[in-house]
């Protein structure tokens, strides 16, 4: 079967054209894939690069740079779509900065590097037949740009998805174009041979080339590094930054122990189990930028020796037919990597290269910044920062993620950026004009930005020394603290049934009209209204052709003088083009039936299409998934939906003397009722939940208990055992892995634990270790686990409001500390919320906190409150 398979997809790949270097290239890495290859590299086959040259220590002269440049080309890898950003068309076309394009500001680059240097530099797109067209016209406001005898661009080669059970080519009649896919940019030196590219190239004296990607604008053809390949004689540079903690799903160079060759390791290739090492940045302290420099010479030898086959290392995908459908037949598309040539070509070395060289513009956040007045370009459109700093974090809500929404939501421009640290967006406001971001920056709840606002953190009011003893945080430094560590959860599609209250992830658009026929409105008969333009004068009879029933599909026509009994929701029958109401007529079912009056066309006809055409958009990224929602998905085809994964919490109450509910208890025992409230807490804010059995006094029994949880869980609560007891098991077991055990200026709920885990391939699991009491544990949970799910959720807003009420018998506080009192709120006849405090406040009156309603909250600066007083509350039975 697999030789038929091979056959079938060659045959393919001759009918669309392709050559036979190209087809030999997919014939190498189908015998690869037939024989069992994943396409790993085991970190025990690896050893970390080690000590390389790095760009600041080069020291070139203008001659030898010149010199250089004028025997290299620009190659940018320009087939990109951006779908990941919602877009269509050739990514590049995308303006990013100053009014320009991508290919604009590359364009730009070039010229201006030619005009420094005195040199040809060639600039060609290796394009994909969808970008092309549309990237060549952008060029084409460029008229100096072309180099006689060289093309602007060439086509990549294509080739077909693959059947995962019997490797024949998939087929998708829906779009027969996704049957096809890039063989992924290591297809450059192929494409490059089979389209004349690379000869042409040599012909005119271009002995080197700079590959990069078209939406990386750091990537510039740097005149040091070209004199440097050159004066070194090296057939191959990759460029290498410096990792952070944010580049750890980037690929890797690392040194091939067998024959001490540099390998490149992207994260396709990493062997099960072997994500940590993969993320471990102390290890592997350097990522790939995926900017190459070549020897065409060189790469043409070896091409011609191995028949047009690289022998670059097999990357094994698999991905639905249609990206966006993930009900669509999963494949196998074969691919590899422009930077895995490092290892093809003996001598090949890598550069360290600063971090302004890795500019890409892979998400709607990447875009904010570089149309921010953080970056600007200088006079040889080099993308550069503005002032000195690290770039601004950028985090936009899931409203943002596509250019469309991006850009209705920014109509009059990016905010300032120069003196932000941090931008956190939680819903969907739409900002103004000449919006200033000032430090960290959390917007939450907004439905607009005003024009001119200046958005900032706040300044942390001065708290009382009573707060500040030893290592007390507040409540806000504490809440802000855990925030910092999470991310919105992966997105996941899901079924509608279990998609309610989740955010959608992306725009959702129809696939079909709604409806999806011309029907009746009415119970009636289907007509021509010139049929009945005399009814006015008199009743007109139709003779009756035919009955159409909700479901039918009629395959008669009504003609002149011709009428059809229809039901409402039925289709309207060709011919006909409005219905009488059969209260308008005599109600006849069979031979004519009697109009007494005339009707418009398309009276009580609802068109197709009326209520939703076909690939609108339904459902927006960022809404919440509601009742009403799944009507109109279902409704519009859809049975799944892209949404952020809700969390599942595990909860896990610690103390050998907590007895299950409805067990029977000895002798100082207690129910385990933290475990049920925690669970049904969690439950009520969206997530998923369940309950572990508690766990005794030993630290030995907990971390048993913990390494099974993290297996399943995305969030760990646990309650008991963080205090200052001889028996405070979590306190004592977790104050080593991780955990941070703190006092927080908060009543009830002093002591807190928050801290990472780690879960299956190294994923951080946060675990919330609250007080025992239960009155302490539920405050702790409304005050900082909530608003940590709804993040992972991506719901909006992450914490409840406050809200003023009266409070109708007074309070007292501890000074220094913020109380979280228990109330009952009503609202009294003239609409204000009143608020009476419940007769229990201790921390472990249970049948007080379940007749309360909110939470009153007292200021750290405020000992007592007395009737009347107005007081903020947190409406404990509202969603925010």
């Amino acid at each position: 079967m697999s030789d038929q398979a091979l056959r079938a997809s060659v045959d393919l790949m001759r009918h669309r054209g392709l050559g036979p270097e190209a087809i030999s290239v997919f014939e190498h890495y189908f015998e690869q894939l037939q024989a069992g290859a994943k396409g790993t590299i085991p970190e025990a086959s690896i050893e970390p690069l080690g000590d390389i040259q790095t760009l600041r220590e080069v020291q070139v002269s203008d001659e030898e740079a010149r010199a250089a440049l004028s025997k290299t080309a620009v190659v940018k890898l320009n087939g990109g779509l951006g779908t990941g950003m919602g877009m269509s068309g050739a990514k590049s076309a995308l303006e990013v900065k100053d009014g320009l394009t991508f290919l604009d500001i590359i364009a730009l680059q070039v010229l201006a590097l030619r005009e420094r240097w005195g040199v040809e530099l060639p600039l060609v797109l290796m394009n994909s037949f969808r970008t092309s067209e549309e990237s060549l016209k952008i060029l084409a406001k460029y008229p100096d740009l072309p180099v006689d005898g060289l093309p602007l661009d060439f086509i990549q080669n294509a080739e077909p998805k693959l059947r995962p059970d019997d490797l024949m080519p998939v087929q998708w009649p829906d779009d027969p174009e996704l049957e096809w896919c890039p063989p992924g940019h290591g297809d450059i030196y192929v494409s490059l041979v089979t389209s004349g590219v690379l000869d042409a190239l040599l012909e005119k004296g271009i002995r080197y080339a700079f590959l990069s990607n078209s939406d990386n604008l750091g990537a510039t053809c740097d005149p040091d590094v070209a004199a440097w390949m050159v004066e070194q004689g090296l057939p191959f540079v990759a460029e290498v930054c410096q990792r952070t903690k944010s580049d750890r799903k980037g690929g890797h160079l690392a040194v091939r122990k067998s024959d001490g060759r540099i390998v490149l390791r992207d994260t396709a290739m990493v062997a099960e189990g072997e994500e940590r090492y993969f993320r471990d940045i102390k290890r592997h302290s350097t990522f790939n930028a995926n900017n190459v420099w070549i020897d065409l010479e060189v790469l043409r030898e070896r091409m011609t020796a191995k028949h047009g086959v690289l022998g670059l290392p097999i990357i094994v995908n698999h991905k639905n037919v249609d990206p966006a459908d993930p009900g669509s037949p999963e494949v196998i598309q074969m691919e590899s990597a422009m930077g895995t040539a490092i290892e093809v070509f003996e001598g090949s070395e890598a550069i360290l290269v600063p971090r302004t060289r890795f500019r890409p513009v892979k998400t709607t956040n990447d875009l904010l910044v570089i149309r921010s007045d953080f970056f600007s370009l200088d006079d040889g459109y080099h993308v550069v920062a503005a002032v000195d700093g690290p770039e601004p974090y950028v985090d936009l809500d899931s409203a943002y993620r596509f250019v469309s929404g991006f850009e209705k939501r920014f109509p009059k421009g990016v905010p300032s950026m120069r003196d932000c640290t941090s931008l956190r967006v939680i819903g969907d406001p739409v900002f103004g004009r000449n919006v200033r971001c000032v430090g960290d920056v959390l917007i939450d709840g907004y439905r607009r930005v005003l024009d001119d606002a200046v958005l900032g953190e706040l300044p942390v009011p001065a708290t009382s020394p009573a707060a500040r003893r030893g290592d007390v945080r507040t409540v806000d430094e504490h809440l802000k603290a855990i925030l910092a560590t999470l991310e919105p959860s992966p997105t996941a599609w899901t079924p509608l049934t279990e998609a309610l209250g989740l955010v959608v992830a992306r725009d959702v658009r129809s696939k079909v009209d709604l409806p999806s026929f011309d029907n009746s409105s009415m119970d009636g008969y289907a007509v021509r209204a010139d049929s009945l333009s005399t009814a006015g004068d008199g009743s007109v009879r139709l003779r009756i052709v035919g009955e159409v029933a909700a479901g039918d599909d009629p395959s008669f026509t009504v003609g002149p003088g011709e009428a059809a009994r229809i039901m409402t929701g039925a289709p309207i029958p060709e011919g006909a083009d409005a219905v009488i109401a059969v209260e308008d007529t005599d109600g006849a079912a069979t031979g004519e039936v009697e109009c007494r009056m005339s009707v418009p066309r398309g009276r009580y006809v609802r068109p197709r299409g009326e209520d939703v055409s076909s690939g609108a958009v339904i459902v927006p990224a960022g809404e919440v998934v509601g009742a009403r929602t799944i009507a109109l998905l279902a409704a519009c085809g859809h049975a799944v939906v892209e949404v952020h994964r809700r969390p599942h919490v595990v909860v896990l109450s610690t103390g050998t003397e907590l007895v299950e509910p409805g067990k029977p208890l000895g002798p100082g025992q207690i129910h385990d009722s933290n475990s049920s409230m925690l669970w049904a807490a969690a439950v009520g804010a969206g997530a998923s939940a369940e309950i572990q059995a508690a766990v005794g006094d030993s630290d030995a029994d907990l971390l048993a208990a913990l390494d099974d949880i993290v297996t399943r869980a995305d969030v760990v609560i646990t309650s008991g055992g963080v205090s200052m007891g001889a028996y405070d098991v979590v306190k004592s077991a977790l104050r080593d892995k991780g955990i941070d055990f703190v006092k927080v200026a908060m009543q009830p709920g002093k002591p807190q634990g928050y801290g990472l885990l780690s879960g299956p391939a190294g994923k951080p699991v946060p675990l919330f270790a609250l007080p025992g009491n239960p009155v302490s544990s539920f405050v702790s949970f409304e005050i900082f686990v909530r608003p940590a799910l709804r993040r992972l959720m991506r719901l909006s807003p992450e914490k409840r409001r406050l809200r003023p009420a009266t409070l109708i018998s007074g309070v007292e506080s501890f000074g220094g500390r913020r109380q979280f009192g228990r109330a009952v709120v009503s609202r009294s006849a003239e609409g204000t919320l009143v608020a009476v405090p419940v007769a229990g406040q201790g921390s472990h009156f249970v049948a007080d906190l379940s007749r309360a309603n909110a939470l009153f909250v007292v200021p750290e600066d405020v000992t007592e409150l007395v009737a009347g007083e107005v007081v903020d509350v947190l409406l404990l039975d509202k969603d925010a």
